[in-house]
């Protein structure tokens, strides 16, 4: 199952002040979102008109590129593409959901987008599914302090480390890249009591589903950290990371990055 889609790219904390929410809004195949946003921590939230699945990341540029050769590599789906760093963003919502991520956002330029696959195996982003963001500098220090969690997921190359057990209801979660590769985080709910193997070896197609996707956080580079919001029933829940790079070539989860937990 990782490889099929790994392939066509993956209680409320309490104690900070609450960050201002950012709607943006999916569809089949565009997102509607502010232009440009205040640097600082922000709560986004992916809400999908859509009638498929779709995830938001939000990709940083540096001073080596720029806002349009940016959008036009990731729209001709370019093998190599300098100078952008994966800041992390909301890994996926399903067709009439939402979810919610906190991010530090710094200032500079970003260009959001999709990377999930279509039914046609396109990624969304090669059909138009990306949007320039420009977050501008405070007068004064902004805040970085993202919301308080109830547990931590430490993403290292190549193993997932939950700090604490999740237990039933909205939870945040910090999901930190420790490593020296880029991450991400899919949570799914284990369905009809399959094993790891049975996940693993799934087509992403045939019927019926061994899991079923609710949130994560999305590909975050090493050093970058967020919050994710989690809606958790008791189960049994998968914590992976598909994508792949490396020395080794291979998915992540192949290499140890694939670990399940269970709520009560």
């Amino acid at each position: 199952m990782w490889n099929w889609l790994g392939a066509a790219l993956l209680a409320l904390g309490a104690g900070a002040p609450a960050a201002p929410v950012v709607v943006v809004t999916a569809y089949d195949f565009a997102f509607k979102a502010p232009d440009s946003l205040p640097a600082g921590v922000a709560t986004l939230r992916l809400v999908n008109r859509g009638a498929e699945s779709h995830q938001l990341v939000l990709m940083r540029l540096d001073d080596t590129t720029s806002v349009e050769r940016a959008m036009r590599a990731l729209a001709n789906d370019e093998s190599s593409i300098p100078g952008m760093h994966a800041a992390s963003g909301i890994e996926s919502a399903a067709p009439g959901a939402s979810n919610e991520t906190s991010i530090v956002l710094r200032a500079g330029h970003y260009v959001m987008i999709c990377e999930l696959p279509s039914t046609d195996h396109r990624a969304h982003v090669k059909k138009g599914m990306l949007h320039a963001l420009t977050v501008s500098s405070r007068d004064a220090a902004p805040d970085t302090a993202l919301p308080a969690s109830v547990a931590t997921v430490r993403l290292t190359d190549y193993h997932i480390e939950l700090s604490a057990p999740l237990r039933p209801g909205t939870r945040l979660v910090r999901v930190e890249n420790d490593g020296q590769y880029r991450h991400h985080l899919i949570v799914a709910r284990v369905l009809h009591n399959a094993t790891l193997a049975e996940i693993d070896e799934w087509d992403g197609v045939s019927k019926p589903a061994p899991l079923q996707t609710i949130g994560g956080a999305s590909a975050l580079d090493p050093g970058y950290a967020s919050v994710t919001a989690l809606r958790v029933t008791p189960g049994r829940y998968i914590l992976a990371c598909i994508l792949n790079g490396g020395p080794a070539h291979k998915m992540h989860y192949q290499l140890g990055m694939e670990t399940e937990t269970v709520v009560r």
